[in-house]
């Protein structure tokens, strides 16, 4: 028997029932008012690879005229570009693959397609690993996008983790759940239709410029898999797959206000993980009806948000000493 009393969250109104609820009638275009940020924000990265690539085909406009000077836009727009794509993919597209932004299937399925390709991922491919692999096994011996556990049982260096999930250690395990059909027996013929439509679409940039290619979209992407590699790292490291004895043991909550005002509340993360059928912009005021519930399965609730985490932890600190620095509880 479980040891903590799990509250009714599970008993909250569907998206649809939300989404009509808050529109007062079916028909609008978003499921939920809060979505036009999702969408606004995926409009402002693909303006953002637009700009980028205006700017490095048109040098003497933009006033790179000189060898450095176009290493030094490339450097600082890798950064910039993959920050807001790992945020774009890693965080507003995961919103949307768990509870659909848009009324309309066909505006659903057009965004789909657009959406993920600004962090180098082939739709299908990423709702795959996020939902059929990590949410539904999270912390299981097959949940393959997490940290690799050590002879001990910690999580492995972040900076391995970084460098190697993606695309290295995705590919090879899409590839195993494409042969072994995990996800069921149209998951070969999905994925084929995903990189079907994928890759000529990511071969644009290539065909118009290939260093613009490389520079200004392959090597962005790498940067925004990092950063998201950064958040699933902080997310679940010190946690165990979820038991009846404790049920909330698999992520961490980070609380820090302006974190999750800017991230779309992705800090609730045990939270989402344990309700995901919750909308993005319910996270904090749910969050109040299972805080104690948390606190007595002895959830890791910190008042920082991702980056500060990760930054101790990429400066060699241990898990243990990072969380108790912020672990204090409102």
């Amino acid at each position: 028997m479980s040891t903590v009393e799990l509250p009714p969250v599970a008993a909250a109104p569907s998206p649809e029932v939300l989404g009509t609820r808050r529109h007062g009638r079916k028909g609008k275009v978003f499921s939920h008012p809060e979505d036009v940020h999702c969408v606004v924000y995926n409009l402002f990265t693909l303006a953002a690879y637009g700009v980028a690539f205006t700017a490095y085909l048109n040098p003497e406009a933009a006033g790179l005229t000189s060898i450095w000077a176009i290493a030094a836009y490339v450097v600082v727009a890798n950064v910039l570009l993959g920050w807001i794509s790992g945020v774009n993919v890693g965080v507003n597209y995961h919103n949307h693959v768990h509870l659909k932004v848009f009324h309309s299937a066909w505006l659903n399925r057009v965004f789909e397609h657009i959406w993920p390709i600004t962090g180098g991922w082939p739709p299908y491919m990423w709702k795959h690993s996020h939902v059929t692999v990590h949410h539904a096994n999270v912390l299981g011996e097959t949940d393959w996008t997490v940290p690799r556990r050590k002879a001990d049982g910690t999580f492995e260096n972040i900076w391995v983790y970084l460098f190697m999930h993606w695309p290295w250690r995705y590919a090879q395990h899409l590839f195993e759940d494409f042969r072994n059909q995990r996800g069921g027996k149209r998951v070969r013929r999905k994925f084929l239709i995903d990189l079907a439509i994928f890759l000529p679409l990511y071969s644009i940039p290539f065909f118009i410029d290939p260093w613009m290619g490389l520079f200004l979209w392959l090597m962005p992407h790498f940067f925004a898999n990092t950063i998201t590699g950064g958040g699933m790292y902080v997310q679940h490291v010190g946690c165990e797959a979820p038991t009846e004895e404790h049920p909330y043991w698999h992520s961490n909550t980070f609380r820090s206000r302006f974190f999750n005002l800017t991230m779309f509340n992705i800090g609730y993360h045990t939270l989402h993980h344990c309700y995901a059928q919750i909308h993005w912009s319910e996270l904090p005021e749910v969050q109040k009806r299972v805080d104690d519930a948390m606190k007595k399965d002895g959830v890791t609730s910190l008042s920082v948000g991702y980056y500060h985490t990760f930054a101790n932890l990429a400066a060699g600190r241990t898990w243990e000493r990072t969380k108790s620095d912020y672990s204090t509880v409102d």
